[in-house]
């Protein structure tokens, strides 16, 4: 089960020459699931006084079937694991109008002080939302 779904669908500028979603769209893709997340699910808005940054600091898939040029979509994010500092994503992207998976992806995110851009904790309200809605901690089954 999801802990939380975004969906959508492939326009052609998501597309490539032969007209399915181009690799770098799927992040894209992930990255709208996860700005999804954060505003519908934990009513957390990121503000650049919040004193915290998320970048991505690793980001893979691997690519099982194409999304098409129209298809519909959903992007579920199926686990959620919170470190010290950072915050792992795996998500499931499904074409929903051809009816099977098409990538399996993950991003790792880190926090870090904006002014220093160095890593930080994970700001202890972010993680209780994250926890309230299914996320696991490090070193948790």
């Amino acid at each position: 089960m999801a802990i939380h779904s975004f969906k959508s669908r492939v326009y052609w500028s998501d597309t490539d020459a032969a007209r399915i979603a181009h690799f770098s769209s799927i992040f894209r893709f992930c990255e709208m699931a996860e700005e999804s997340l954060f505003n519908e699910k934990l009513g957390w808005k990121w503000n650049p006084r919040a004193g915290v940054m998320m970048p991505r600091v690793r980001a893979e898939c691997d690519f099982h079937r194409p999304l098409h040029v129209h298809d519909e979509f959903r992007v579920d994010i199926v686990d959620i694991l919170i470190g010290e500092k950072s915050i792992t994503y795996r998500l499931e992207v499904v074409n929903e109008t051809r009816g099977y998976k098409a990538a399996t992806c993950s991003l790792v995110t880190v926090a870090v002080d904006p002014e220093t851009i160095k890593p930080i904790p994970v700001p202890i309200d972010l993680r209780r939302r994250l926890i309230e809605v299914g996320a696991r901690e490090r070193g948790q089954a």
